[in-house]
């Protein structure tokens, strides 16, 4: 029961949009053919204008009955010459000729034909110059005024070789002798189905036509310079978020239809490229038309991709496809023949494209109706286009602007859900930066906490060591005061230093080397033995922590010295070079020459000294350092990799 509630009430808004659409569209239908209506048609050949009808409207559209001549080349000599014999024939422009019916006669397309309207203009000053719009004939045209000639398209033939085809919407201005002007169209068709007029030619005065021109011409550039735009600023979105596909078939729909923009309406394409192959012209703009769908197609898909179904969708897929791979191989003799199955097969795919949009809509999809209203906007122009093809209806060629609309709607939709993405991306990075930072104060009171443990640890070593080095001195007091002398000596020299690099973060590694060597005096005085220090490599000017290798020299006389212990001390540097980036590495080793033990891999260890050791690397290279140690075949030894850039 909840559930038919609530369909209705969907439904119901959404109809509302829907109907409001259709009103528009045939209000605005009707109104075009009420003008229509009220415009002059011409009649038998001949056409009367007033000065009234230019006040209402900028251009008359010269419609109506035409003379015509089928298969048939003439000229103002052919008919001002009483004795030849002209079979006249009426027939309605716009339209086509092969379209005609009369009992007993056919009329082929692949042929060629003359079209004759004596036009009767207002009454203007001598000078006064009028204009013609004449859109492009099925294939091409040749016009004549008065006999003379004022505008081609290609080259008019009685043959498929002589005729070169060119199509090419122009202006053009005359300033007539007479207030009776004779108008004669010679058009040739060997490639098309159809043969004539599809729209209507037009007259107006200089600036009306120019001003029309223009607008038109404007439109065109505008249209194709918002799809460019869409097409490459969705394309870069891809770029940047490759894993949304939808992106990626909105830019290329947009491309194809700023092709079919191109080789349609006023024909940029010809405008920016007059020698443009007419035969590849007719091919893009078949592609443009059938590549439509399948990119649409697959953009809703991506975007509503529960709604879609798999059968269905991969079916218009391969039909289009079909169609488009047609016309790349074929002639463009056969080009047209696959407009009316492709136009079965787009009515179709409208029809399912609108069931995806209306099941989003039910379901509550965000952005199915502003898609769904965009559609139906497209939809509607779209017909209204074939059915002006087809010369059912005389209104104008409206699918550029439902294009557009589809367009501006689905972008404006697409920028609304990327808008929402990027404020939860910000959203998500401003509570990762204040997580990082709790983080960091974390880290950081946690390495104060444990600088703190160490530097007591530290503070309970070093009274250990100078409780054992008095009792030396004290010792050595009494046997021989030189000696004692010594001893204290080196010991004032070692917590000298110590007091004054104890507070740095980092000192000159010449000052570290001093430490150890006052040290290991100190102990070769108390022990009465004799140690070797040896270092390679090093620079005293280069920068380490404090207390590090004093600290590691003090270890190894706790763990490795005894009486029979024969020690030696080592501090070795090198740097090393590692994907671009440098390393420092420096190795401290203490050798016990009478003791053989077994070799132990290096591993990471614990102990109040080690811990020490890195916690001053930490401090100063947080990161960017590391520690192994362990036994070595004779002693034991500790690496310290550094990373300097």
């Amino acid at each position: 029961m909840a559930h038919y509630q609530f369909i209705p009430r969907i439904s119901r808004s959404a109809l509302n949009h829907i109907q409001v659409l259709i009103l528009v569209s045939l209000l605005f239908t009707c109104q075009n053919n009420t003008s229509n209506n009220r415009l002059p048609k011409a009649i038998d050949g001949k056409l009367v204008l007033s000065e009234s009808m230019f006040q209402k409207q900028t251009s008359i559209k010269l419609d109506g009955e035409w003379e015509f001549y089928y298969q048939k080349f003439l000229c103002s000599e052919d008919f001002k010459n009483q004795n030849a014999l002209l079979a006249k024939e009426i027939m309605t422009l716009p339209g086509f000729w092969n379209e005609k019916q009369i009992e007993g006669k056919f009329y082929s397309p692949k042929s060629y034909s003359t079209f004759r309207l004596l036009l009767t203009l207002p009454n203007k000053p001598t000078n006064f110059q009028w204009s013609f719009y004449i859109p492009h004939a099925f294939t091409t045209y040749r016009m004549y005024l008065d006999g003379y000639l004022i505008s081609e398209n290609g080259i008019v033939g009685t043959t498929e070789i002589e005729t070169k085809e060119y199509w090419l919407p122009k202006i053009i201005f005359f300033t007539p002798k007479t207030e009776t002007v004779e108008i004669i169209i010679q058009v040739a068709n060997y490639k098309s189905l159809n043969a004539g007029f599809r729209q209507s030619i037009e007259i107006g005065t200089q600036e009306s036509m120019i001003q029309l021109k223009q607008s038109r011409l404007a439109l065109d550039i505008f249209l194709i310079a918002s799809l460019f735009v869409i097409s490459l600023y969705h394309f870069t979105l891809f770029l940047l978020r490759k894993n949304d596909q939808s992106l990626l078939y909105f830019s290329m729909y947009a491309f194809v239809s700023l092709v079919y923009k191109l080789t349609s309406g006023e024909f940029f394409l010809l405008i920016l490229f007059p020698d443009f192959e007419w035969r590849w012209l007719i091919k893009f703009f078949f592609l443009s038309v059938y590549l439509t769908f399948p990119f649409l197609l697959s953009f809703i898909a991506k975007v509503f991709p529960n709604e879609t179904n798999k059968f269905c969708y991969y079916t218009f897929q391969f039909l289009f496809f079909s169609f488009s791979i047609f016309v790349l191989v074929s002639e463009s003799t056969w080009i047209e023949e696959t407009l009316f199955p492709a136009e079965i097969t787009m009515l179709f795919c409208c029809i399912y494209t609108f069931w995806i949009l209306s099941q989003a809509l039910i379901k509550k999809r965000e952005s199915a109706a502003g898609f769904l209203l965009g559609f139906l906007f497209l939809f509607l122009t779209v017909l209204n286009d074939i059915l002006f093809e087809k010369n059912i209806i005389k209104t104008e060629i409206y699918g550029p602007i439902g294009t557009f609309v589809l367009f501006f709607s689905q972008s404006f939709f697409l920028s609304k859900k990327h808008s929402k993405l990027n404020l939860l991306v910000e959203k998500q990075k401003e509570e990762l930066e204040q997580s990082v930072l709790l983080n960091d104060r974390i880290y950081h009171s946690n390495i104060h906490s444990k600088r703190m443990e160490l530097e007591l640890y530290k503070k309970t070593i070093q009274p250990h060591f100078l409780m054992n080095s008095l009792s030396a001195i004290r010792y050595w007091v009494s046997e021989c005061p030189e000696k004692s002398a010594l001893i204290l000596d080196s010991l004032v020299g070692e917590l000298r230093i110590i007091l004054k690099v104890a507070s740095k973060q980092l000192i000159p590694i010449g000052d570290e080397i001093d430490l150890c060597r006052y040290h290991i005096g100190v102990m070769k005085m108390r022990m009465e033995k004799e140690y070797k220090f040896k270092t390679v490599g090093i620079d005293n000017d280069e920068l380490i922590p404090p207390l590090i290798f004093h600290t590691l020299i003090e270890n190894a006389f706790t763990h490795e010295d005894s009486s029979n212990a024969k020690l030696s001390f080592g501090i070795f540097k090198k740097n090393i070079i590692n994907h671009e980036k440098l390393f420092s590495l420096y190795c401290f080793i203490v050798y016990n020459h009478h003791k053989e033990k077994e070799s132990n891999p290096p591993k990471s260890g614990s102990g109040t000294g080690l811990e020490y050791v890195k916690l001053r690397l930490e401090e100063s290279y947080s990161g960017k350092w590391s520690l192994t140690h362990g036994k070595s075949k004779k002693g034991y030894r500790v690496l310290i990799l550094i990373q300097k850039n």
